[in-house]
């Protein structure tokens, strides 16, 4: 696990609680926040037995992979937090590792075609009154293996299972760019802009009103993805597109 003494001296500053194990580090650091954790309270384990993607997704969380959740109390959207994650989260690899990921809307890192991160925030609210936004980030760094389903789509930033650097530098250097790039959102968009190689390329996806696809184009400062279809502008505020066309 992020080894927990030489976390705490990188962010000397920061309420951090490390886990050998847990279910899922977001409803940790949820239960955390509603019980008053401050601002940038982090919670990191080695490994999740129920880890969760987007749109109710589950998130494998073997053994090798960084799992963290950090409390923003922030008024900025999930979604211009989740796209300042990515960014946060390309950063921090290029700077312990040399080596460019790319962001797939809207809140996936890759490296050569294949997912290395997958990001998740989450509002909390208490009653009506608003108490945060939970950041959940699970970071490949060296797994071996992955589940049959996730072989040919997942990868890791070592996948020999050997990492020169320890979790505990890519936990404290995610957190350093987050907490460094907040007060400047959504200043943070021309670099997520620059590195999503979504843009540019023909998209699909599903909604209640049926089956879709066009052009991405943009990406605004809320994170809406912008796309050009036959029928006109959209902003896609949420969901997944795909690149693939569908399969009937």
């Amino acid at each position: 696990m992020p080894n927990p003494a030489l976390l705490q001296s990188l962010l000397p500053h920061t309420p951090i609680r490390v886990l050998e194990e847990t279910a899922s580090t977001n409803l940790d650091a949820r239960r955390w926040l509603q019980d008053g954790a401050a601002h940038g309270s982090l919670v990191a384990a080695d490994r999740q037995t129920a880890g969760r993607g987007r749109l109710g997704r589950s998130f494998a969380s073997a053994d090798g992979g960084l799992y963290m959740s950090v409390v923003i109390k922030s008024d900025l959207p999930a979604g211009v937090l989740t796209t300042l994650c990515a960014v946060a989260v390309r950063r921090a690899i290029k700077k312990l590792t040399g080596k460019n990921a790319d962001i797939k809307w809207v809140n996936d890192l890759q490296i050569d075609g294949k997912k290395i991160c997958g990001i998740l925030c989450e509002g909390v609210w208490q009653g009506d009154r608003p108490l945060g936004v939970i950041a959940g980030i699970g970071l490949n760094i060296c797994q071996r293996e992955f589940p049959e389903a996730l072989r040919d789509i997942a990868a890791s930033l070592y996948p020999d299972g050997h990492s020169p650097v320890e979790s505990a530098r890519f936990c404290a250097a995610i957190w350093q760019e987050i907490f460094g790039l907040l007060p400047e959102a959504p200043g943070h968009m021309e670099e997520y802009r620059l590195a999503c190689v979504t843009l540019g390329r023909r998209v699909y996806w599903e909604n209640a009103a049926g089956r879709h696809a066009g052009i991405a184009r943009d990406v605004d400062d809320t994170g809406a993805l912008i796309i050009d279809t036959a029928e006109g502008t959209v902003a896609l505020a949420a969901g997944e597109v795909s690149v693939r066309p569908f399969d009937d």
